[in-house]
């Protein structure tokens, strides 16, 4: 801790060298970089490239062993995502912020940034499974195990610094790496899980969830090679400088919270439909949930590559949400219309009681990602504009509201209740988000935002640097 400490203080000392000291030392942003849609095409298949790999991985476990072993290692995937969740401190997001500031020594900015998460997944890794022991039954009976606990921390941190990578990579508009280090992830988990299939007839949820920890570290080495594109000759040090760390936090923290109304939801869903309904039941709605969020995926990453473009560019914000939202409406539509026309056959594979129970469910969850393009441009145009605080509270009102109403609508209703609940909070969401991007950009459009609103958020995104 004294080496990070004093290590942390000489990065400091470093970054406030008198302006006659010459340039700076170490690398800076190199490389080729991809345009707003080219970036946002690429991060969405990445997205898409794990959630399909995502897919296959279930449909293997599902024809291979039992639903209520398939999910309880579903519910404890949930689990670990809600670490990553909370333990990314909004740090990918202040990144995208800081960026333009640390441009000629952007290494400071990644060193503190993965120390940071790397020790928040790590905490939160070890409160879950703290809190699962006393308070759940179900998943209890994994965090027993002490094999169980390592995994789950080394998958916690593993997952939290490949979410962090992501973010990273579309700061430096090359989305194409997240989609080669997605790639190779996810065709490594799924093909420890066909060993696992070859080798054990009845595996542990515990050997499942395992399979996890195999792909997250190959992401991270990966990712780790793919960094010395941006910054050449990268060399990660676990350096966490007091002044960098004060602007990650300071900015990423309020990111975050939004965030987590943004995430949550989803994370959280699946722990109630455990407790409330059943592992089994669990394993349909998961499902279902997933072949969703491969949708959803795409107002999502085209949301936070808008966020990066406007950040960089403040005066061509609304230009910026104009092909943003004109992306994400095409290319989420002809998703939707595909996952719902292909749910009878894909949920098929995974065998009739899935397509039975899982079909309804997942027509009905991919309806939303219309709300979502509106919800995910209004939350980008916050981020960029320091406008976090009616984000939150529209971000919070709806995960809180939805989550609450959907949860109590699946003990009466099931999961189409569940599913038809969850979208209507979103739309009403969506409602009040499309009335504020209109003020909002008939603000921009005039005149005397462009000389004073927009130039004074520009330049203190680039004064962050002394």
């Amino acid at each position: 801790m004294t080496a990070l400490l004093n290590a942390g203080r000489a990065a400091d000392d470093e970054q406030h060298l008198p302006t006659d000291a010459g340039p700076p030392t170490g690398p800076s942003v190199a490389g080729r970089s991809l345009n707003l849609v080219q970036n946002s095409i690429a991060l969405i298949g990445a997205k898409v490239a794990i959630m399909s790999l995502g897919f296959i991985f279930w449909l293997v476990a599902a024809r291979q062993f039992d639903a209520g072993t398939v999910g309880l290692a579903a519910g404890a995937v949930s689990a670990v995502m809600l670490c990553t969740q909370f333990a990314l401190l909004g740090v990918g997001s202040s990144f995208i912020t800081h960026l333009p500031a640390h441009r000629a020594r952007p290494h400071r900015l990644l060193h503190a940034a993965t120390t940071l998460v790397a020790v928040a997944s790590a905490v939160a890794a070890l409160l879950f499974l703290l809190f699962s022991g006393i308070f759940l039954d179900e998943l209890s009976t994994l965090a027993r195990e002490p094999l169980f606990d390592v995994a789950f921390v080394l998958v916690a941190v593993v997952g939290t610094l490949g979410i962090l990578l992501d973010q990273v990579s579309t700061a430096f508009r090359r989305g194409d790496q997240a989609l080669a280090r997605n790639v190779v992830s996810g065709g490594i988990t799924l093909g420890h899980l066909v060993l696992l299939a070859v080798l054990m007839r009845n595996p542990s949820a515990n050997a499942i969830f395992a399979t996890w920890l195999t792909g997250g570290v190959a992401l991270l080495a990966v990712g780790y090679v793919q960094m010395r594109g941006p910054i050449p000759e990268y060399r990660y040090r676990p350096v966490l400088g007091r002044r960098v760390a004060r602007e990650l936090l300071g900015v990423g923290i309020p990111n975050h919270l939004l965030t987590l109304t943004e995430r949550l939801p989803g994370f959280v869903l699946p722990i109630v439909v455990i407790e409330v309904l059943s592992p089994a039941q669990n394993a349909h709605w998961y499902t279902a949930w997933m072949m969703a969020w491969v949708v959803y995926i795409i107002p999502i990453q085209v949301g936070m590559t808008l966020f990066a473009e406007a950040t960089d560019e403040p005066h061509q914000i609304t230009a910026h949400l104009r092909r943003g939202i004109k992306t994400s409406l095409v290319l989420g539509v002809l998703a939707a219309c595909g996952a719902a026309l292909l749910a009878p056959v894909a949920l098929g594979l995974l065998g009739p009681g899935y397509a039975a129970a899982a079909v309804t469910p997942l027509r009905i969850l991919v309806i939303g990602v219309v709300p979502l393009t509106v919800i995910h441009g209004y939350f980008a145009v916050c981020r960029a504009t320091r406008r976090l605080g009616e984000a939150l509270v529209v971000g919070t009102m709806s995960a809180v509201g939805g989550t609450v109403a959907a949860s109590v609508a699946a003990v009466g209703g099931g999961l189409p209740a569940m599913a038809a609940t969850w979208v209507a909070a979103l739309t009403v969401a969506c409602i009040w988000a499309a009335f504020r991007l209109h003020s909002l950009m008939r603000l921009f459009e005039e005149p005397m935002a462009v000389t004073s609103d927009i130039p004074e958020f520009a330049v203190a995104a680039r004064t962050l640097e002394p």
